[in-house]
């Protein structure tokens, strides 16, 4: 019997030399080993696939056409997300036309649920840009109803809502931004749809003296104080800027007549104004609270501070 490395033994080599790139990235030389390969090799699968290295590293190096030039390379039908990185740099590149039509051809062609769900977030992404919202919008609806919706759920509802609101359709842009924030409320789009639900339903023109909300200089989010003792709030916000979380915590206040603070906190790198209501001394009080928070259309849920 002959053996398979005799017959392609340039085949062998190659996926060696691919692999050994490939493990040289933390050592910042895998670039020249990839161009090497295509150098070399330009018409096998390996130095094709290369050419998807060298533009993924052009991709995170912002420089897009340079990726753009690397992925035209490529005409290896095995290559098959090809089409998948050039909407992403054509994106990227604010080519949204381009971008919609490399999208929609890997949809088309791939079975990667998890690649085409992307896919068509680039398509809604570059409608969105080329403020054609309804596009998006439709083509949100189908991805909301489709099996490829499954790990981008709270951008989808995001989206969802900020389309309505483009096209002035309030209350359903209400009703989405509402729904994200119940079933994701630690999410960070979460925080953002808070932004737009105040931006949506309170005069933005409104001044709110500094001192209209009380100090938080008890509370500290990276020592905790041991002598003070750990108490019950009712967090009700969570925002991008400090003007709007002391208009939400006067709003609130107009009725709920109760202490309330606003501290900085930061969640997944991202510097959010909390605005949470108490301290409440026992559970029925802070149910009290609560209730009456639901009642007038507010979430709550409790958080724990030293105080």
């Amino acid at each position: 019997m002959i053996s398979l490395t005799l017959l392609f033994p340039e085949e062998v080599d190659l996926e060696k030399l691919y692999k050994n790139a490939k493990a040289k990235i933390e050592q910042n030389d895998f670039k020249q080993a990839f161009q090497d390969i295509f150098i070399k090799y330009p018409d096998t699968y390996y130095g094709q696939l290369s050419l998807l290295e060298l533009a993924k590293i052009e991709l995170l190096k912002r420089n897009y056409e340079q990726a753009i030039i690397y992925l035209k390379k490529i005409y290896n039908s095995d290559v098959e997300t090809k089409q998948y990185w050039l909407a992403k740099c054509y994106l990227k590149s604010e080519n949204y036309d381009s971008a919609i039509i490399s999208a929609q051809n890997y949809i088309f062609d791939s079975e990667n649920k998890e690649k085409i769900e992307t896919a068509y977030f680039i398509i809604i992404e570059a409608y969105i840009q080329q403020n054609k919202f309804k596009r998006a919008l439709n083509t949100l609806e189908f991805l909301r109803n489709s099996e490829f919706i499954n790990n981008n759920i709270p951008l989808l509802h995001f989206k969802i809502g900020y389309c309505n609101e483009k096209i002035k359709k309030y209350e359903e842009a209400l009703r989405s931004y509402q729904k994200l924030k119940i079933d994701f409320p630690y999410h960070q789009y979460s925080y953002s749809a808070e932004d737009r639900i105040f931006n949506l339903t309170r005069n933005e023109k409104l001044e709110i003296a500094p001192n209209d909300i009380q100090p938080n200089n008890n509370l500290n989010n990276n020592k905790v104080d041991q002598e003070n003792k750990l108490k019950k709030f009712l967090q009700v916000g969570a925002f991008s800027t400090r003007k709007n979380a002391q208009k939400h915590a006067l709003d609130i206040n107009n009725f709920l007549n109760h202490s309330y603070i606003v501290f900085e906190k930061v969640i997944n790198s991202k510097n959010l104004f909390i605005v949470a209501f108490g301290p409440y001394e026992n559970d029925k009080s802070l149910n009290k609270a609560k209730q009456t928070l639901e009642k007038k259309g507010f979430n709550s849920f409790l958080i724990q501070k030293y105080r």
